[in-house]
């Protein structure tokens, strides 16, 4: 069942108690809308990018809840080597693994390096705030290679209010001496964010036949941090709490939802306001109501297994899923890469 459609209404009391999301993103390339923007109109936009040209296009047709800073982001504020490629968005302050990207098809060409600029990074702890930006809702980041950098050079922004971290992360060196999935990992884990969902991206090797079949080598992927609620609720961050309710509703994450406000209902030292508790509680059973078809569903497929239809059904699903399956990733596995 499709949320997206009565998440306005459902979750408008819980919503009225956020009065502003910070979502800031480096390496904003081509970010001129967002579904959490158009979702949600509370929320505005920075977003970090060093291509001057870039920089300008995006100025010229994003909306109005964005704004932009012709800024390279890093650990910290000095001067460093910016590798230029073929595809400008693979450009990074690492330089591209031009040996090991070769070996997959189409993308020796893509990371070829065409030229180097010395640039000025900044660290967010220190820009933002210089900005006039003093937190960090939600942070994603998509610069090829230096994400576990700027994320040490947030340290102290996100270890106050940030509930959402949206971080490209690769699981070999696409490029020279770069952080590596694990290493992203154990820091946002250090930092109390738990792992909600990754997606995969796959390669093909270069010499492999263009119409044949394979599974090809899970390279690169996008992972969703959300903070766990007890980081907050140790803190008595009742704020923290509703954004991170709020975002994880939108994100799908229901249960999430749900054992957030239940938390902030029932915690023992969380005191809120009568107008808090109102909200929370019809955005509870609103949002409830709206998940009903679902258990709905359910109820209907029992029933079908208790009349003994329940092992035709399920064997008529497996087989209606794993065709459509097969279809798709034949397809997709012809390409030069997919992302499961």
């Amino acid at each position: 069942m499709a949320i997206l459609k009565y998440r306005k209404r459902t979750l408008k009391p819980l919503s009225n108690l956020v009065p502003e999301i910070t979502y800031v993103m480096c390496g904003a390339r081509g970010e001129t809308t967002n579904r959490l923007i158009r979702a949600l109109p509370q929320v505005r936009f920075v977003g970090f990018e060093p291509d001057p040209e870039e920089f300008r296009r995006l100025k010229e047709n994003a909306g109005n809840r964005f704004s932009f800073i012709n800024v390279a982001v890093g650990a910290r504020n000095e001067r460093r080597r910016f590798y230029v490629t073929r595809n400008p968005g693979c450009s990074s302050l690492f330089q591209p693994n031009q040996a090991f990207y070769s070996r997959f098809k189409d993308c020796g060409p893509e990371v070829a390096v065409v030229g180097e600029q010395e640039v000025e990074t900044v660290a967010l702890d220190s820009g933002l705030p210089a900005a006039g930006i003093n937190t960090i809702d939600i942070l994603d980041l998509d610069t090829q290679g230096s994400e576990l950098e700027i994320m040490h050079g947030a340290e102290g922004l996100l270890s106050k209010s940030t509930v959402a971290v949206k971080c490209e992360v690769e699981f070999s060196s696409l490029y020279l001496d770069q952080p590596l999935f694990g290493d992203v990992d154990a820091f946002l884990r250090g930092l109390g964010f738990m792992l909600f969902d990754l997606s995969r991206t796959r390669y093909r090797r270069h010499n492999f036949p263009p119409n044949a079949l394979t599974r090809g080598q899970l390279l690169w992927g996008d992972a969703l941090y959300l903070r766990d609620a007890a980081w907050f609720t140790a803190r008595s961050d009742k704020r923290s709490l509703f954004k991170l309710s709020l975002i994880a509703a939108h994100l799908q994450f229901h249960d999430y939802t749900l054992e957030i406000m239940d938390l902030l209902l029932n915690a023992p030292g969380m005191t809120l306001s009568p107008e808090e508790r109102a909200g929370l509680t019809d955005a509870r059973q609103a949002l409830l109501k709206d998940l009903g078809p679902g258990a709905n569903w359910i109820r209907v497929l029992r029933g079908l297994e208790a009349v003994g239809l329940g092992r035709p059904m399920k064997e008529l699903g497996r087989l209606t899923t794993q065709f459509g399956e097969r279809l798709r990733k034949d397809r997709l596995m012809a390409e030069y890469n997919w992302v499961d």
